[in-house]
């Protein structure tokens, strides 16, 4: 019997280039206060915070030079051990997530790669943020190695994330069938 084809989940990045399904850990993103509505003159502070993200953006629009965007769309990351209430934090939750029941959030394997060694991981489709491009290609550069989702996964992620946002409410639904 021969066993299963190994396919690596991640590898290590570092530089500039960024691509869809690098994984940017302890990137500032920032969220306007709750009670913030904004006049036009009007001085405004925002808050940070540092979370753990992946690029969601597709890596033909930020070929370096040629960028098709301005800003890098990101998803919030998390792991398992970060998960501690509601579904997720359940054993049912997290089989749930792997079997794709649960549209919002998309389930990554272990990391192992020295130095980055992550459990596994959920990707929040539900916490999106975007950052310019020029700003996310410096913090890459700043933060030296990074790790990069590589295909298949990259692209099941990525086809995870367009069914969460294509999703159709439909005004009256079939009813369930006897």
């Amino acid at each position: 019997m021969t066993s299963p084809a190994v396919y690596p989940w991640y590898t290590f990045v570092n530089g500039s280039e960024l691509e869809q399904g690098d994984i940017l850990l302890n990137c500032p993103v920032f969220i306007p206060a709750d009670d913030v509505l904004l006049q036009e003159d009007d001085p405004v502070a925002f808050e940070w915070e540092d979370r753990d993200v992946v690029v969601m953006t597709q890596s033909c629009d930020l070929e370096k030079g040629h960028e098709k965007v301005t800003e890098v769309l990101l998803c919030g990351l998390w792991q398992k051990s970060e998960i501690r209430t509601g579904h997720l934090a359940t054993p049912k939750g997290l089989e749930d997530a792997r079997r794709g029941h649960l549209p919002a959030s998309h389930l990554l394997a272990p990391c192992e790669l020295p130095g980055f060694q992550r459990d596994i991981s959920v990707v929040d489709f539900r916490r999106v943020y975007s950052l310019p491009v020029e700003y996310l290609r410096r913090l890459a550069v700043a933060k030296g190695d990074r790790i990069r989702i590589l295909p298949p996964y990259r692209e099941h992620l990525a086809q995870a994330f367009a069914r969460y946002f294509m999703r159709v409410g439909l005004p009256v639904a079939i009813p369930p069938l006897k």
